[in-house]
């Protein structure tokens, strides 16, 4: 929820010295920061900005989200409004997933302990890198949320199949040719010839249709409803190369993922037809297990940033967000 601009009062810090020149008064008014938002009253000021730029070298050593996001691939040319946004997303984090400074102290106590170095030593390489150790605190803090975030929210949402590794494989790292495939099918036939009308197969067709979407599995719908021959089996016809298929079964496998169900084709004047692609062989096989591992960690990792930036953006749909107007 977002309240009017126009019932924010965004201000500057100012300091102003005066004093006079003869008799004539003088006064020079300075900005020393600005407010340039607000999260649920938790400000952010141009002087968060500065140090957000100052200590990035940090911040991707500690903060688990940022290496991988848009900022940080480049920072080097990320506007002030860009920041902002980041820095919004922050505070909704920490708001949302607070983190006591006595946590934060014993989060600090095990870095150290693991890397067997005192508070004095890690004082000092902060400090010799140009950081403070208050800004290394704040961000162990927000590290803290942020895995917190992942651990509480998002995890769980995250799950990748061999199914899904095997469709990005094929779509993105194969570049053998169709020939080179062959496609492990499973098939529901419904033939005209066993119907008393166009109508009523098309309503049987429907009707199995409807048990997948409810979950039913696909062979025991093959069993419950094809009149061909390879229901006994749950409709598997074994792998197939294109050349094998039809034009149309060819044209609707072409379209399926591995694991996914084509609607109802067909003509209800002979036969309709639903298939499944149960699996994709190929000759790259042996390159598939060699990269299984790397896609599956690639396809997770975007769906962890994608289920991230769904979580943020019901986050800032309920805060109270204000941004200072661009000048």
């Amino acid at each position: 929820m977002r309240r009017p601009r126009n019932r924010w009062i965004f201000f500057a810090l100012v300091i102003v010295a005066t004093g006079s020149v003869g008799s004539i008064a003088w006064a020079e008014t300075k900005v020393v920061d600005r407010l340039e938002a607000s999260v649920n009253s938790n400000i952010i000021l141009q002087s968060d900005i500065r140090r957000f730029r100052e200590t990035v070298g940090l911040r991707s050593k500690l903060d688990p989200l940022f290496a991988a996001s848009a900022l940080g691939e480049h920072l080097g040319t990320a506007s002030d409004k860009e920041i902002v946004s980041a820095l919004i997303h922050d505070r909704l984090i920490l708001q949302a997933f607070p983190v006591s400074d006595s946590d934060v102290e014993s989060e600090i106590n095990a870095i150290q302990s693991n890397q067997r170095i005192s508070r004095e030593r890690l004082r000092e390489e902060l400090q010799k890198n140009g950081f403070r150790f208050n800004d290394y605190f704040e961000l162990i803090r927000l590290s803290t949320a942020k895995r917190n975030l992942i651990d509480r929210e998002i995890r769980a949402r995250v799950s990748v199949s061999d199914d899904d590794v095997k469709n990005h494989f094929y779509n993105h790292y194969s570049k053998q040719s169709p020939a080179s495939r062959s496609y492990r099918v499973k098939i529901i036939i419904f033939s005209r010839s066993n119907f008393k009308s166009a109508k009523a197969l098309q309503e049987t067709a429907e009707r199995a249709s409807t048990a997948l979407k409810s979950g039913d599995s696909f062979e025991e719908v093959a069993r419950r409803y094809s009149d061909d021959s390879s229901s006994e089996s749950g409709g598997d016809l074994g792998a197939l190369t294109e050349d094998q298929m039809s034009p149309a079964i060819r044209k609707e496998v072409k379209k399926l993922k591995v694991g996914g169900v084509s609607p109802i084709f067909g003509d209800s004047s002979s036969r309709l037809f639903i298939l499944k692609l149960a699996d994709v062989l190929s000759v790259d096989d042996s390159r598939l297990a060699a990269v299984k591992e790397e896609i599956r960690n690639q396809i997770a990792a975007g769906e962890y940033h994608r289920q991230i930036q769904l979580w943020l953006d019901r986050q800032e749909q309920q805060a109270f967000i204000h941004r200072a107007p661009e000048s």
